[in-house]
């Protein structure tokens, strides 16, 4: 990563910390049978995790959850199999700012939109899905344990892997432990 982007990226963490100071979510803890309006973040890096992502999507969606996805795409041009489909908001360089933080509308609306869980299937490197996991105004907020700035990490729950490891892997355990988990009110 250039030394300029890492200035970038780090003007936007500051501005992002700025925001967050300011969130006004409300914590609820749910399991998964309880959630019933979903939002999932992933990094479409391969038609194959793209593939793993609408089918944990459809399989939420069968199971009678609303459910709304973003991915982030780091580059400019769509590939082929993302066009054929067209099933989520995708975020691609276009849609950031200078400091790499999400400017589309959509992202303004998944952050400001109530879910009863959030779901993020991405890394903590990727700073434009980060963002939208520290700024969502979701109720519960599960996603991958990782290497940002201590204390730092927006998740009610984190799953400790690698962060190679693939979103299949963490779609079984988030879900293994959101199944097991019973909460009271």
């Amino acid at each position: 990563m250039s030394l300029i982007k890492k200035l970038r990226i780090a003007f936007g963490k500051r501005a992002l910390r700025k925001e967050a100071a300011r969130d006004g979510r409300i914590r609820r803890a749910v399991n998964l049978a309880e959630a019933r309006d979903i939002g999932i973040l992933f990094n479409m890096t391969s038609e194959t995790e793209y593939d793993r992502v609408s089918r944990f999507a459809r399989s939420l969606q069968e199971q009678g959850k609303k459910v709304q996805v973003i991915g982030f795409y780091k580059y400019r041009k769509l590939p082929p199999y993302y066009a054929q489909k067209l099933a989520y908001d995708i975020i691609q360089p276009r849609n950031l700012d200078l400091f790499y933080r999400p400017s589309a509308g959509f992202v303004a609306h998944f952050i400001n939109h109530p879910f009863d869980m959030l779901i993020d299937l991405g890394t903590t490197n990727e700073f434009p899905l980060y963002y939208i996991a520290v700024l969502s105004k979701a109720g519960f907020k599960l996603g991958r344990k990782g290497e940002a700035e201590a204390g730092n990490l927006p998740y009610d729950l984190m799953i400790e892997t690698d962060q190679e490891t693939e979103s299949e892997a963490l779609i079984r355990h988030l879900i293994y432990y959101t199944s097991a988990f019973r909460f009271n009110g």
